[in-house]
């Protein structure tokens, strides 16, 4: 696969989790609890994926389910902290202040991944270039705070 693709849609699932936080906060006051609305909303998702494994017939290796490390099934633990997050910091802070917020939060914890080659990614150098980019992030962040 080119590196394209992956990019291209790597960077749809940005801007989608960006109108997933109003979305999802609107379901807060709607609901009127904010665990209650990331509950829905992945029950929500939950329905799509199963009937998106029904449909494209791609439901093989679920006798699998149960194997590998434990880590390898917080996916939708971290999925769950971050969409309760977003719905509760998107109307006090704004969506820009938020997303950028998680951006720093998601660059640092993927710098140390990257460089210590956890969860099975292959381990990659932090380098200069990568340095000046998270601190640049992290620059961003600060700015948003002061307006």
């Amino acid at each position: 696969m080119d590196r394209l693709t992956p990019a291209l849609l790597a960077f749809a699932g940005g801007g989608l989790l960006a109108v997933q936080a109003p979305i999802n906060a609107r379901l807060k006051i709607i609901v009127g609890a904010p665990i209650l609305a990331a509950a829905i909303s992945f029950a929500v998702g939950t329905l799509f994926l199963m009937t998106a494994v029904l449909v494209t017939r791609t439901g093989g290796g679920i006798s699998e389910f149960g194997g590998g490390p434990w880590w390898a099934y917080l996916g939708g633990f971290c999925g769950a902290v971050l969409v309760t997050a977003t719905l509760v910091a998107a109307p006090r802070l704004g969506v820009t202040t938020t997303f950028v917020a998680v951006i720093v939060g998601q660059i640092g914890v993927a710098a140390i991944i990257d460089r210590f080659g956890l969860f099975g990614i292959t381990a990659r150098a932090i380098t200069p270039s990568r340095i000046v980019a998270i601190c640049l992030l992290g620059v961003s962040l600060v700015l948003l705070f002061r307006e």
